[in-house]
């Protein structure tokens, strides 16, 4: 999803690391294969072969010191939480290890052969997806949603960070920014973390609890330069994001891609619409409000 990192010594460090945990998880690089970086090159990942087969292998990296946390832990407690019948990659192993000043964590995982949706999080052409393939997304969230989060697993976005970020990116707008209701979510759903034709969802290291409806909101901003499928994710998850906690999962999403335009270009593209739709649904609510207020008299 992100470009190799332009700093030498991070590329160096983590090719370097990618290789260590060969032994201890079974596995061996194949060469020339296409890799995958993270953002700021803090993660690396590409095909491995094992004695079952084609596998995929992540490494990790952080400050000596400073790993741990939601990231760090993610794929691991979401493999131990998250129903079985969610289509996503089988967590095979993993091993930690300290080498001079940073830490690293190698992940195996089985090997998806479908192809991501998009090479970005957004969708920046219209691609055809089944019914199907819709129908088994929308099973997956639900089953997401109604499952309890792992104890102490930290939210994908915090209470203080809405209070904050709400008025900052959204303006002084008159709502409530508590949320009412937290579900488990992926919490980070877009289309670089969905396959097709068959759908796999990707990337669960972020998962967490976060405001009912954040997953759908999610996908359907990063939907809005295709008006036409923003249509289909809405009509979708209609009953989720016509409620009055599914427009407040809308809002706290529009504030955090609007911070997020502040720092790459992939979010800064996709700012003006998300402003323009922000717009529209603060329009709607305060159509509702005083709809509300004149049927009170």
């Amino acid at each position: 999803m992100f470009s190799e990192s332009d700093d030498p010594a991070v590329r160096e460090r983590m090719h370097t690391a990618f290789t260590n945990p060969a032994t201890r998880l079974r596995c061996t690089p194949e060469a020339g294969s296409a890799s995958a970086w993270g953002h700021n090159g803090r993660t690396f990942g590409a095909p491995v072969n094992t004695t079952s087969g084609r596998a995929w292998l992540r490494v990790m990296e952080a400050p000596a010191g400073s790993a741990g946390g939601k990231l760090w832990t993610g794929t691991a407690e979401a493999a131990e939480a998250v129903p079985a019948d969610v289509p996503r990659p089988r967590l095979l192993g993993s091993t930690d290890w300290v080498r001079d000043e940073y830490a690293y964590r190698a992940e195996l995982s089985s090997y998806i052969s479908a192809p991501v949706c998009s090479s970005s999080p957004d969708l920046t052409r219209a691609i055809t997806l089944p019914d199907t393939w819709w129908s088994h997304l929308r099973r997956a969230c639900d089953a997401v949603t109604k499952t309890p989060a792992p104890n102490n697993r930290q939210p994908v976005i915090t209470q203080d960070y809405l209070h904050r970020a709400i008025p900052r990116y959204l303006g002084e707008v008159d709502i409530d920014t508590t949320v009412q209701r937290w579900s488990l979510a992926h919490g980070d759903l877009h289309w670089a973390n969905l396959t097709s034709p068959e759908l796999t969802i990707l990337d669960w290291e972020g998962f967490g609890p976060a405001p009912h409806g954040f997953d759908a909101a999610h996908l359907h901003a990063y939907t809005l330069p295709i008006p036409k499928q923003a249509a289909r994710v809405r009509k979708t998850f209609a009953d989720f994001l016509t409620t009055t906690e599914g427009r407040f999962a809308e809002l706290a999403v529009a504030a955090i891609l609007l911070q997020a335009a502040e720092r790459d270009p992939i979010h800064a593209r996709l700012a003006p619409l998300v402003r323009n739709h922000t717009n529209d649904l603060l329009a709607a609510s305060l159509r509702q409000q005083h709809g509300s207020s004149l049927g009170g008299r």
